[in-house]
C-alpha cells in the first residue's frame, strides 16, 4: 500500500490533481489504486425481447487511495454504452473518461468491461491523452463499475435511467509521464 509521502507524489504525477511536481518526478512510472462515487444519468432502450442498451454519463468525485486514507483528487465524468443480455445477465460496456482536476489539468481515456446484469463489469482503462501537467501521460489499469442493483432494476422498465448511484474502482493503475 502506499504511504502518504509516495501517495503525494503520485497524486502529482499521475491523476495528481493535488498541484505541480518536479519533472523527473513526472517521469517515474507509478502505481496506484483510486475510486469514484459516480452518479449515472441515461437512456435505456430495448433492443430485442430480452435485450437491453444502455447509453449513460457516470459523473461525481474521484478519489486516491493512500495508508492515511482517501484523497480527493477531482473529478470524474464518463459516458456509457451497456448492452444487457436479460437471458443470460451478462453485459458488455464501454465509454471513456475525463478527470478533471481543480487546476484544470485533465486526463482522458477509454475503456471496456464485461460482467453480470446488477452486479456490474471488470475490464481496462487505457489513457490516452490529457491537458496541462497530465499532457503526454499514458497508462492503464484495471476498471471496476458496481452501480446500485437495487436503484437499476427499478428503472429496466421505463426509457430514462436517472440517479443510479454506483461506484467506479481503479486497481493497479499504472501511470507513466511525459
Amino acid at each position: 500500500m502506499l504511504t502518504l509521502p509516495r501517495a503525494l507524489a503520485l497524486l502529482c504525477s499521475a491523476f495528481a490533481f493535488l498541484g505541480s511536481v518536479p519533472a523527473s518526478a513526472q517521469q517515474e512510472p507509478q502505481t496506484f489504486n483510486a475510486f469514484a462515487v459516480v452518479v449515472a444519468n441515461g437512456t435505456l432502450v430495448r433492443s430485442g425481447e430480452k435485450k437491453i442498451m444502455a447509453v449513460a454519463t457516470l459523473a461525481g468525485p474521484f478519489f486516491v487511495e493512500t495508508t492515511e486514507g482517501p484523497v480527493d483528487s477531482g473529478r470524474v465524468a464518463c459516458a456509457a454504452s451497456v448492452q444487457l443480455d436479460q437471458s443470460t445477465f451478462q453485459q458488455a460496456a464501454s465509454g471513456a473518461c475525463t478527470f478533471t482536476s481543480s487546476d484544470g489539468a485533465t486526463a482522458w481515456g477509454e475503456w471496456q468491461c464485461a460482467g453480470y446484469e446488477l452486479v456490474g463489469c471488470r475490464g481496462m482503462l487505457k489513457l490516452t491523452g490529457g491537458t496541462g501537467r497530465l499532457a503526454g501521460a499514458s497508462g492503464q489499469g484495471t476498471m471496476i463499475w458496481r452501480p446500485s442493483a437495487r436503484e437499476m432494476k427499478t428503472q429496466m422498465d421505463g426509457t430514462m435511467m436517472q440517479n443510479i448511484n454506483g461506484i467506479i474502482v481503479w486497481r493497479d493503475f499504472r501511470i507513466e509521464g511525459k
